[in-house]
């Protein structure tokens, strides 16, 4: 049950990154994203129970020197993502859904007003009045709904809990349960094999 989960977990994320190009590849001039640029890594994130397993299994295939390191600067500075190491994601192959969308063109819905959003950083060559063709904007909405699908046959056939939409895990807390003293020793779960590459 748990491979099919992650089958149509890293689905959603495959759908997701084909779509991310086809928007890069439109506005690869308009684009600054890139290995190093850590303006959307300045928060405290937190994701479902899903994906906070998912980053789990990644960190579990780290060395003790590496985890003890990602302990050590996310202590000296708690202000930007414990995951965030030397500018760049420690955990890329494994990031949540929301770092993999941010910075691009995302339609959000919020109460009967929509909009369209994206980092400042981008775009900014674009007339302010420019209008995004269809399918070249992220759904957030459609994306949740998904996400939350997932989430909840996650909690119901593995974690066997009662499933929130407000339930979320802080990835500080995530790294935490990683602290040297709190690994089991011999636990390295296989299924991190199944985790999206993208």
């Amino acid at each position: 049950m748990l491979n099919e989960i992650l089958f149509k977990y890293n689905n959603l994320i495959h759908m997701l990154y084909v779509q991310c190009q086809e928007i890069e590849k439109c506005f690869a001039e308009h684009i600054l994203c890139k290995p190093g640029c850590h303006q959307c890594c300045l928060v405290e994130k937190s994701v479902l129970p899903i994906e906070a397993f998912i980053i789990e299994q990644q960190l579990q295939s780290f060395s003790k020197e590496r985890i003890k390191k990602l302990l050590a600067n996310h202590r000296a500075d708690d202000s930007i993502c414990p995951m965030l190491w030397k500018n760049r994601c420690a955990v890329y192959p494994a990031r949540p859904i929301s770092c993999r969308i941010i910075g691009l063109p995302i339609l959000y819905c919020e109460a009967e007003i929509s909009f369209v959003d994206y980092c400042h950083l981008n775009f900014t060559r674009l007339p302010a009045n420019h209008r995004f063709k269809k399918n070249l904007i992220l759904d957030l909405r459609q994306i949740n709904s998904e996400l939350a699908r997932l989430d909840l046959e996650f909690n119901d056939n593995i974690l066997q809990k009662k499933w929130r939409p407000n339930q979320r895990i802080l990835l500080k807390d995530i790294l935490n349960k990683q602290k040297p003293d709190r690994r089991s020793k011999g636990n390295r779960n296989k299924d991190s094999r199944n985790l999206s590459q993208l």
